[in-house]
């Protein structure tokens, strides 16, 4: 029933509207354990009233996220394969987000309910391994190759060592501190008064320097959720760029390069790929005569616009396996660089 989804459709909008609820709630819930994060410090020492900190804090989070780049939120795409974010079928990938999202929100609120300071950072990443090793055995494929292992370990090593600096940066600057401030006050519980001013500053900007950074960071995982959202609802419409007739029109010649690559470094999966270049080298060379060489890009990307979603998921899908191939051979040991 929603295989090849027309993305104007009630059904559509509806399930848009509702995984963007459910994005908004992620980070909703995100916000019960990182925003006491950020302001704990301000409203304990009395340096902000709690409600000035926390909209101090919301402040500089949405100027951290418009600032921040997309850097992170591509890192969450690149974690799942691309059969998972856009399924070949050409249907929205609705098992992939409610999994994401169940498990994202039940983690949160869990840990919430019980007052435990977790990080929906490590949640969310372990939902999407999750999601990739589950495809990997639904498909009964190798999890060497199904999960991007590459991208994982520097996912992985950058959760692992970020508790430890922390550690180490912190007590280094509790210790620096202890001997360069000699005021007895400063080392002491706080009161009911504030601290100094100069103090009373620091820690202001502090609060505002990690709500800032935080949303440069985890503020992208939010718009990561989005993107995983918009393509894995309509991946016929956004997986494929409708508008690139140029570079369609030469999609035969470049895919014919890759394939002696595909053949030598691919994995088990490389008989379909190499079945795809074939598919799309036939679909260049068949789909226009020379004859209509000056009305080429314009009946191509007439073609895109106004075909049927099916036919752009089977497109999409034949470069989805080219790349993912490609992939493979980059991380090839013994492959040239030359």
């Amino acid at each position: 029933m929603i295989s090849h989804l027309d993305p104007a459709s009630a059904l559509a909008v509806g399930l848009l509207i509702f995984a963007l609820i459910m994005v908004i709630l992620f980070e909703a819930t995100n916000g019960f354990h990182d925003a006491a994060n950020a302001v704990a410090t301000v409203i304990y020492t009395k340096s902000l009233a709690p409600g000035q900190a926390v909209v101090l804090s919301g402040l500089f989070n949405f100027v951290g996220v418009l600032v921040g780049g997309i850097a992170v939120a591509y890192a969450l795409v690149e974690l799942l394969p691309a059969e998972v974010l856009s399924p070949p079928d050409g249907g929205p990938a609705v098992a992939m987000l409610v999994s994401l999202f169940v498990a994202a929100l039940a983690w949160n609120i869990g840990t919430w309910w019980f007052g435990l300071p977790n990080s929906s950072s490590h949640c969310l990443i372990g939902a999407l391994i999750g999601v990739a090793l589950g495809n990997a055995l639904a498909r009964s494929r190798s999890l060497g190759e199904e999960v991007h292992w590459a991208q994982l370990w520097k996912v992985l090593e950058a959760l692992a060592v970020s508790p430890l600096l922390g550690f180490l940066l912190a007590g280094g600057l509790y210790l620096l501190c202890r001997r360069i401030f000699h005021d007895k006050h400063l080392h002491e519980p706080a009161g009911d008064k504030p601290p100094v001013w100069w103090m009373r500053a620091i820690l202001i900007l502090t609060c505002s320097s990690v709500s800032f950074a935080h949303g440069t960071n985890d503020g992208q995982k939010s718009i990561g959720l989005i993107m995983l959202t918009i393509i894995g609802i309509f991946p016929a419409t956004y997986a494929l760029n409708p508008k690139a007739a140029a570079s369609q029109y030469e999609l035969s010649a470049l895919v014919s390069q890759a394939e002696p690559l595909i053949g030598r470094f691919g994995d088990d999966e490389k008989e379909s790929a190499l079945s795809a270049v074939r598919t799309i080298e036939h679909r260049g060379r068949n789909s226009l005569t020379d004859a209509e060489a000056p009305f080429k890009h314009l009946k191509l990307e007439v073609g895109l616009r106004s075909g049927a979603a099916e036919e752009r998921s089977n497109v999409r899908d034949d470069i989805y396996r080219v790349i993912a191939q490609l992939k493979h051979a980059e991380e090839a040991s013994n492959i040239s660089r030359g």
